[in-house]
């Protein structure tokens, strides 16, 4: 019951990620899951889960209450190579440079994880297609190195062919030399190729299964631990929009907390005021004076206490209007297509002045088209158009107005 409870609170104060991991679609089972953990004050748990495509998984969060929350990617199919410091180079395909590559390096800063550049960017536009919202894009083997990690002095081979991907782990002394996580049913050509390169043929061999509600806490405690700013990840850019809501669900936190305690500390004295007074007046009949005045000092304390009620009134309000205002922005951020930007947006009432460029007449006309489209806006007009240049490239400025419809 308690659990439960610690859960609820837990979602209500916006202390969750939802995190979604992918796998490779061709396995048996399904490819995706969707898990919301919940932090508290007893550790982090998973507090509701799914598994299936994409679609469902995201109609499962917005069934879930999760329409507008960003998503923890936990990427599990994009093939990722293990670099270690010193042992290994990030780039040594032929053919390949250095900018065709994502290169990550781990919080502890001994190892990275590389990747394919456009690998990456078509799972960032197939979860985002699907309607997710992105805070982070990491790969699944920081997660399972964390998991994995064990203080052994000798040299250990973990490996594990589940749903399509092979993943391959090479510790020696407590630390990761070397990590593959690449398509296939089987790993066996991994551990030839990391037995002959690091002469390691007596090294045992263990195979590991995926616990996936494991590598979502252990990315669910990074992100806490090192906010979403902080924690090694993709170049996916994270969605504006939610983190706007994780700033504001972390201000009216700071603001229950503030007047939860004062409302406690108020009820505290107001306590030890009332024993204070009963034990006098049992006493002795010389305290009645003393009696009244503190009778005085509870009224007192009962206009701070709804002074503070009047306080906590006005942050809500203020609270409300924060999330009004980042809907609002919300409502244009969704249409803003790749070539076009917005340098100025102002709310007046009802009524929304943009300004921006975009990089062709093309480009403007269809997220003019794309605004038109949204039902929660009427009357959009273009007012003016300027072709101008920025950092040397050709440019179209312009104005468009719009206003609420709801």
């Amino acid at each position: 019951m308690f659990s439960r409870m610690r859960k609820t609170l837990g979602v209500v104060a916006g202390r969750f990620w939802w995190i979604l991991v992918v796998g490779d679609s061709r396995g048996e089972t399904p490819a995706v899951h969707i898990l919301r953990v919940v932090r508290g004050v007893g550790g982090s748990a998973v507090d509701v889960s799914f598994s299936g495509t994409l679609e469902e998984c995201r109609r499962f969060q917005m069934s879930a209450g999760g329409a507008d929350d960003g998503i923890l990617l936990m990427d599990d199919a994009t093939p990722v190579k293990i670099v270690s410091d010193g042992l290994d180079s990030p780039v040594d395909f032929p053919g390949y440079k250095d900018e065709d590559f994502d290169n990550v390096k781990a919080v502890s800063g001994d190892f990275s994880a590389v990747a394919l550049r456009s690998a990456v960017d078509n799972m960032a536009q197939e979860v985002q297609k699907a309607g997710f919202r992105i805070l982070l894009h990491v790969p699944s083997v920081f997660a399972l190195a964390e998991l994995l990690e064990s203080p052994d002095e000798e040299s250990r081979i973990f490996t594990n062919a589940e749903n399509g991907m092979s993943s391959l782990m090479l510790f020696s002394g407590g630390h990761l030399l070397a990590g593959y996580r690449v398509p296939g049913d089987s790993c066996g050509n991994l551990v030839k190729y990391v037995r002959e390169r690091f002469l390691l043929k007596e090294a045992p061999e263990e195979t590991f299964a995926m616990d996936y509600p494991a590598l979502a806490l252990a990315l669910a405690e990074d992100a806490w631990l090192f906010r979403t700013d902080g924690v090694p990840a993709f170049h996916t850019p994270a969605d504006r929009a939610s983190l706007k809501r994780i700033r504001e669900a972390a201000l009216f936190r700071r603001v229950s907390k503030a007047c939860a305690a004062v409302l406690v500390l108020s009820f505290v004295v107001l306590s030890l005021f009332c024993v204070g007074e009963n034990v006098y007046a049992n006493r002795s009949e010389s305290v009645v004076h003393n009696f009244k005045t503190r009778i005085q000092k509870q009224k007192d304390l009962a206009a701070v206490v709804d002074k503070l009620e009047k306080d906590r009134a006005q942050s809500e309000e203020f609270l409300k209007h924060r999330s009004s205002v980042s809907t609002a922005l919300g409502i244009f951020a969704k249409h803003v297509p790749e070539n076009v930007w917005i340098s100025r947006w102002d709310l007046a009432g009802r009524s929304h002045s943009v300004q921006g460029y975009a990089v062709t007449s093309e480009d403007l006309s269809g997220f003019l088209a794309s605004l038109e489209s949204e039902r929660t806006l009427v009357n959009v007009r273009l007012r003016t158009t300027e072709k101008t240049t920025w950092k040397k490239y050709q440019v179209v400025r312009f104005n468009l107005s719009a206003e609420d419809a709801r």
